[in-house]
């Protein structure tokens, strides 16, 4: 049988690259967006970056996103101050 303290190392390792994982994927979500919108505006003659572009629902997908990341990051930094026997 796994002992507890090392499956909880295991779960802050996941936690942490999980977190990195949806962090890269939040700011490629909100990029993506972000450089749709703007390319539509550039093509219809607008010359500045529309307010969709930072406050549309894909903006606010991909910050949310982001957000998640981070936290799952910082709950790892948490969990990992926290246990014993660091690894």
């Amino acid at each position: 049988m796994t002992d507890p303290l090392t499956v909880a190392w295991i779960f802050a390792r996941w936690l942490s690259l999980g977190g990195l994982a949806v962090a890269v994927a939040g700011v490629a979500v909100f990029g993506w967006h972000f450089v749709l919108i703007n390319a539509r505006a550039a093509r219809a003659g607008m010359n500045t970056v529309p307010g969709k572009s930072w406050r549309g629902k894909g903006a606010r997908l991909g910050l949310g996103t982001l957000g998640v990341g981070i936290a799952m990051q910082l709950a790892s930094f948490v969990l990992a101050a926290i246990l014993p026997n660091g690894h």
